[in-house]
């Protein structure tokens, strides 16, 4: 059993004060409909994400006993180098306050699928096979929407990023299929364990959904696992969604190894996700991006794209920041040895605690074992520890039963959120708290 939130207490019914206490205060006199209801019975948001909003809000940055959020991945630490760019691409043109073509203007289009195919799916893109919406979560629904059937099941490896569920159950009425993978062995994908979820499954699978680079793990999935699966989802006519977000924030020293490279034949059953939220740092401008080999696919996702298009002025600005072919390369080099010091800096002060934790090479995250700090192995022994962690010491990790992780007692720690020196001191706030705890040999 996973912890879920409860909006009974008195800090849960703050994620609801969304609005003025005198709109608060006017009756309703008409409800919502069952769906709209659903969603103030239980939320789609995981418990740390409403925890981190409001904890946040309300943090005194010059607090040196500040809560410190290191649930969230995004990569807070590249402003210095984006502004200047940014800013020097504000002569906004008269096309970009008109519409344009609901998947993406062509000019931005052109300059993804010229930077992308270099840098991202290492093979050559057309631009008419490029699709544009507002954020990687908009793709994913879309994407999903044109793919598989309300009530179908989607297969995903856990651990796995959390937002999958809220992507894909919400509004696309999917069923998320877990394929539970085991700490034993690294948490390595098989055809066996996915051959069994799928035969667990319940309801008909339609799709295979993969990260690569992993998240939360921060691991790079090995070629020869990645054709394994591919070929596995064939025997079995599944879509394969490969979601390659942190594609570009490597920091290890093997090269990322892209889908379209591993696949001889991508044909029309394997569609990419990727976007500029993660590797391009800018989580709040909303910008994600699919191509496909299936022109119905493409066909049909357009058609649905009126929905969730990036604004025109956004999309001015990242085709003039793909343009800087010069700035680009500088921004990629520079932000992957961040990410290095960020990752050296925190994987010390785990090792300096005392805390496990998972090897990785890419991402802007490592899963931490925090097992021989709970008095059972339970998921709400796991709640427990993150609760006493997060209120005791005021830092949010991302629990393990976010991340749907088939056993108890791992936590995300998200490193490039904050400045390396405050993930050290949030690693040491929260290894005091620890240290108070029944500790377990593993």
């Amino acid at each position: 059993r996973r912890p879920k939130t409860d909006f009974g207490s008195e800090q849960s019914e703050r994620f609801r004060l969304r609005f003025p206490p005198s709109l608060q205060a006017m009756p309703s006199t008409h409800s919502l409909s069952r769906r709209g209801a659903s969603l103030l019975d239980v939320s789609p948001m995981a418990p740390y994400i409403h925890e981190h909003m409001v904890r946040a809000a309300d943090a005194d940055p010059n607090d040196p006993e500040r809560y410190i959020g290191l649930c969230v991945a995004e990569n807070l630490q590249m402003w210095d180098i984006l502004e200047p760019q940014l800013n020097r691409n504000r002569n906004v043109q008269r096309g970009s306050v008109a519409y344009d073509a609901m998947i993406g203007s062509q000019n931005l289009r052109e300059q993804i699928a010229s930077f992308a195919s270099e840098h991202v799916w290492g093979r050559s893109v057309d631009p008419d096979r490029v699709i544009v919406l507002a954020g990687g979560g908009s793709i994913l629904e879309t994407l999903f929407y044109v793919i598989s059937s309300p009530g179908d099941g989607v297969l995903v490896p856990t651990p796995s990023y959390a937002g999958y569920w809220a992507d894909l159950e919400t509004r696309d009425n999917l069923k998320v299929v877990p394929v539970h993978t085991s700490s034993e062995d690294g948490f390595k994908l098989s055809p066996a364990l996915l051959e069994s979820a799928y035969i667990d499954a319940g309801v008909p699978v339609s799709a295979l959904l993969i990260t690569n680079p992993d998240n939360p793990t921060g691991r790079m999935m090995p070629s020869k696992d990645m054709n394994a699966a591919i070929q596995w989802a064939r025997s079995h006519d599944l879509h394969v969604v490969v979601n390659e977000i942190y594609a570009l924030s490597v920091h290890g020293d093997e090269p990322y190894e892209p889908v379209g490279r591993v696949i001889d034949n991508l044909a029309t059953d394997v569609h990419e996700v990727w976007g500029f939220s993660k590797d391009f740092a800018m989580s709040g401008l909303r910008c994600g991006v699919m191509t496909s080999n299936n022109t119905d696919v493409l066909d049909a996702i357009s058609e649905l794209a009126y929905w969730s298009l990036v604004s025109g002025d956004t999309q001015h600005l990242l085709a003039g920041m793909l343009r800087n072919t010069e700035w680009t390369e500088t921004y990629l080099r520079e932000m992957r040895s961040r990410l290095r010091r960020s990752y050296d800096v925190t994987t010390s002060a785990l090792d300096a605690a005392d805390i496990p934790y998972v090897d990785g090479d890419a991402g802007l995250f490592l899963l931490a074992d925090m097992r021989r700090f709970m008095d059972e192995a339970t998921w709400d022994a796991e709640d427990r520890l993150w609760r006493k962690v997060l209120d005791e010491a005021a830092v949010n990790l991302t629990p393990g039963s976010a991340c749907h992780i088939g056993e108890p007692g791992f936590m995300r720690i998200c490193f490039a959120t904050e400045p390396p020196e405050v993930v050290a001191r949030a690693i040491s706030r929260f290894a005091a708290i620890l240290n108070n705890v029944c500790v377990k040999d593993t």
